[in-house]
């Protein structure tokens, strides 16, 4: 009987922290505990293991088994507890030899009742750590190779079952080579939502301005003028993530439980939530007992569609504030603050009115003065503030809709424009799209000339513009003068940006 300690990890957000696993094998009344403030799931992993252990031809010690994962104050939650703390108790039984590679490598997997190892969530961020406080090695369930191959400099053994990882250890199994089988699932064809947009040019233009800046842009109209469609489409203008945005989605998505283990990663597009306008509030923003990524936190380095705006929770449209000035959220609990990134571009549609038909040559408005007054009012002045391009969307003409057309070329020179206007700015504004250079730098970065500034001067006379309203405005300036390739701002892109900065709250 004896004490054994393996070095483990623990999920906070998207980052981990350190835990010692703890096993204590002594004598007394047969019974298995695990103290450390473990949540249910890791509770239960005494079960997985004692059965685990016996149908992979160990013996379950009949003593008193204490587990403790350590330091006690923090909360651990995850199944990927089970393979280390059965490796505990056998080292503790002495079952198992103290072996230089129970010390040197980080061990996380979940463990079914037969001894086969169980996919985990967060095995990017468990490699990151690993990598990050001197592991030589991780040993994963096979279905998470894939992940966790994103982090390079560290070698991963993916395993099939608990036999496997005791042969590992003593040297004398030793895994394939090839990474694990990827499902061969093609990447998502957005092109079709894009191409389906007839008619509607300024639309489509506000959303190649929207793509090329990273900017948040609301669309208004009546039922069936596309809007949704637009917002779709915009999917098909972005640049494929490059390697570092892969990986923080990736984290994001794994630690919600939400990646698919076995899927080759390089067919990930960017994310594009579309969450229904009865979401709860922690939905959204994220949260809960074990707190996990909200939609706006899976938007990340993408899209957030909310489509009508309108019927959202007003809690909820107002917890966009703080994401949509910070680029990321922060979720307190008691025992714990977890940050988010959640740097995503707002892509929101509405109607005029309630019943959709203010102001348009199709049908007449039912809606009294009142009625449109309070339904615009849901939408609050601090969140139009933060929304960059505003348009108002008209229904299509039948005659466009009956002699639909596909224009691919166009799609191709609107991705080149994206994609060569997005490498402008991260060059120039030290890895920065144009909707999040910092207040500071935006004089500097968003020059205008005097014209510009005596345009500015009188729509400020007309409309109300604020410190942010004249930022978001010089920005889409900016983005407007890069698609075409030029470092000056002239009057011209003043003039466009105006045209999509005012809201009507009436």
């Amino acid at each position: 009987m004896a004490l054994a300690k393996l070095g483990s990890v623990a999920a906070e957000g998207i980052a981990a922290s350190e835990v010692k696993v703890e096993v204590d094998v002594s004598s007394g009344l047969p019974g298995f505990i695990v103290v450390g403030l473990a949540d249910k799931a890791v509770e239960e992993s005494r079960e997985r293991v004692r059965s685990a252990l016996k149908h992979s031809g160990f013996t379950f010690p009949l003593s008193r088994i204490t587990v403790h994962l350590a330091p006690s104050e923090r909360k651990k939650s995850g199944v990927h507890f089970d393979l280390p703390i059965a490796l505990g108790v056998l080292l503790a039984d002495n079952q198992l030899k103290t072996n230089p590679r129970l010390t040197k490598t980080l061990f996380v997997a979940g463990l079914s009742l037969d001894g086969q190892l169980q996919a985990i969530h967060g095995t990017l961020i468990f490699v990151e750590w690993a990598k990050k406080h001197g592991y030589e090695a991780v040993v994963m369930p096979r279905a998470n190779l894939g992940e966790g191959s994103l982090v390079e400099g560290i070698s991963l053994v993916g395993l099939e079952n608990f036999s496997q990882v005791i042969g590992w250890i003593n040297g004398e199994f030793s895994p394939q080579e090839e990474a694990a089988n990827e499902e061969p699932e093609q990447s998502e064809i957005l092109d079709d939502d894009w191409l389906q947009i007839q008619g509607q040019e300024k639309a489509k233009r506000a959303a190649l301005i929207a793509a090329a800046g990273g900017h948040n842009l609301l669309l208004e109209g009546p039922p069936g003028a596309g809007k949704t469609l637009v917002a779709r489409g915009l999917r098909a203008l972005l640049p494929p993530m490059d390697r570092d945005e892969m990986i923080e989605v990736v984290k994001l998505y794994s630690v919600s439980g939400e990646l698919k283990t076995n899927r080759a990663l390089d067919s990930l597009s960017r994310p594009f939530r579309s969450p229904h306008h009865s979401a709860s509030h922690i939905s959204i923003v994220g949260g809960g007992s074990n707190p996990r990524p909200g939609e706006i936190s899976l938007s990340h380095r993408g899209v957030l569609f909310l489509d009508e705006l309108p019927e959202f929770p007003r809690n909820v449209i107002e917890a966009l504030r703080q994401p949509l000035e910070d680029g990321e959220v922060h979720v307190s609990r008691i025992a714990q603050t977890i940050r988010y990134p959640a740097s995503f571009m707002l892509v929101a549609t509405m109607n005029p009115c309630p019943c959709g038909w203010l102001n348009s040559a199709q049908r007449d408005c039912q809606c009294s003065p009142y009625q449109i007054s309070q339904y615009r009012k849901k939408i609050s002045g601090p969140i139009l503030d933060r929304i960059d391009l505003f348009l108002a969307v008209e229904a299509v003409p039948l005659g466009d809709l009956r002699s639909p057309k596909r224009d691919t070329a166009e799609l191709k020179t609107s991705r080149t424009k994206v994609g060569r206007a997005r490498t402008r700015q991260l060059e120039r504004n030290a890895g920065r799209l144009n909707a999040n250079i910092p207040g500071a730098n935006v004089a500097k970065i968003c020059q205008i000339d005097q014209a510009a500034q005596d345009l500015l001067e009188k729509a400020a006379v007309k409309f109300v513009i604020t410190g942010r309203s004249y930022h978001k405005l010089l920005k889409v300036a900016r983005t407007i003068a890069d698609l075409d390739d030029r470092e000056a701002i002239k009057t011209g892109d003043v003039a466009e940006a105006l045209q999509y900065r005012f809201f009507s709250a009436t």
